[in-house]
Formats: structure tokens, C-alpha cells, sequence
């Protein structure tokens, strides 16, 4: 038994064919992307255009755009007592400050339980002025009754010390 020497096949071999398409792709991808027009393009209707003569100054770049617009921060506001409002001191969108008045309300419920206690606060003060005006009398009346008690009692002293020598 001797052995045969065997060529080797020249050419591409059917294990290597995967190998050359995937170079072939990363060396296609590596130069679209070197040579590539990567460009982007804005297609814009001629009427929204418009062309004038070349002058220097500033330059102003105006797009229209449709959109809504977020505030930065919202507050709520809830009012402690409800009411009308009559006017609007601050227009929608304007900046204020803490203690800044916003709107105008009338309550007329309100209005009217503030006359009521006012009037009862009214009474009350009067009714305290009279209180102490009678304690004053009071007082008066008191202080005169002593007096008079007191020279009652001077009196009586005196009459018991004649009466007292004489017996």
C-alpha cells in the first residue's frame, strides 16, 4: 500500500465564504460612512420664502411654529372665603410676589356678618361702660354709707362718754 500524494485545490473554499461576505460588508459599511453624503435636507414651500437684497446688519431668523407653552411652575390658589369676583388687578401669565393682590372679591355675606359682629363688639363695649358706671356709683354709695356710719359711731362714743360721767 502506498500512499497518493493529493493536490490541494487552489481557489476559494465553501468554509471561507461567510468570512469574505461579512469583510466585504464591514468594508462597504466603514466607507459609506468615510464617503458618505450624510447631509440633511429641509424642504420648504417656496410661499413661506423670502428673498431680498444682501445688506449687513443684523440678522433675524424667524420660524413659526404651532405649539403650547409650559409654564416653569403652577400654583393653585384656594381663597378661605369664597366670593364675586368684582375685578382682576393682574393679568394672566404676569409675575407676582408673595403678598401681591391678585383679584378683588365681594362676599355680601361676609360684609354683613363683619357689620354684625361689629355691632355686637358696640354692644358689648356699652354694656361693659354701664357696668362699670354702676360699680363707680356702687362704690360712692358705699364709701358714703361708712362716712355716715362713722360719725354715727363718733356721735354715739360721745353721748355713751357724757352719759358715763353723769351716772
Amino acid at each position: 500500500m502506498t500512499d497518493i500524494l493529493l493536490e490541494k485545490k487552489k481557489g476559494l473554499k465553501k468554509k471561507h465564504i461567510p468570512y469574505v461576505i461579512g469583510g466585504a460588508l464591514i468594508v462597504a459599511c466603514i466607507s459609506w460612512l468615510i464617503f458618505g453624503n450624510h447631509a440633511s435636507k429641509l424642504n420648504v414651500d417656496a410661499k413661506r420664502l423670502s428673498v431680498q437684497a444682501v445688506t449687513q446688519g443684523e440678522f433675524n431668523d424667524y420660524i413659526r411654529i404651532n405649539g403650547q407653552v409650559q409654564p416653569i411652575s403652577t400654583i393653585q390658589l384656594s381663597a378661605i372665603e369664597g366670593g364675586m369676583v368684582e375685578a382682576k388687578l393682574v393679568e394672566e401669565g404676569a409675575e407676582v410676589k408673595k403678598g401681591d393682590a391678585i383679584v378683588r372679591l365681594s362676599n355680601p355675606m361676609l360684609s354683613l356678618n363683619i357689620l354684625d359682629s361689629e355691632a355686637q363688639l358696640a354692644e358689648k363695649q356699652n354694656f361693659l361702660r354701664n357696668t362699670q358706671v354702676t360699680m363707680e356709683q356702687d362704690k360712692l354709695t358705699l364709701k358714703k354709707e361708712k362716712l355716715q356710719l362713722d360719725l354715727d359711731v363718733t356721735r354715739k362714743q360721745r353721748k355713751y362718754e357724757q352719759y358715763k360721767k353723769l351716772y
